[in-house]
């Protein structure tokens, strides 16, 4: 399976690095840690239930926000061209 998420299982997360890396921002804020441990739990190098979880949910709001229409545009810094 090449996909986040088919019908049948959980969503699979080692896709996530390529696909999602502002995700590990968010989650690490919200759980104190480290986005580079958020990236390790997704890719299967560590195991962590709290930060699998909270991967989970943030892609299921992210998505829904997208659905809605109600994502927000990425902000660019002052230096992008």
């Amino acid at each position: 399976m090449n996909g986040v998420h088919d019908n049948n299982h959980a969503p699979d997360l080692r896709c996530l690095p390529s696909l999602c890396r502002g995700i590990y921002n968010r989650v690490a804020q919200k759980l104190g840690c480290d986005p580079s441990y958020v990236s390790r739990v997704a890719r299967g190098e560590r195991k962590s239930e709290a930060v699998s979880n909270a991967l989970r949910a943030e892609i299921q709001l992210t998505w829904a926000k997208v659905s809605e229409g109600n994502a927000e545009p990425r902000t660019r810094g002052p230096n992008a061209r």
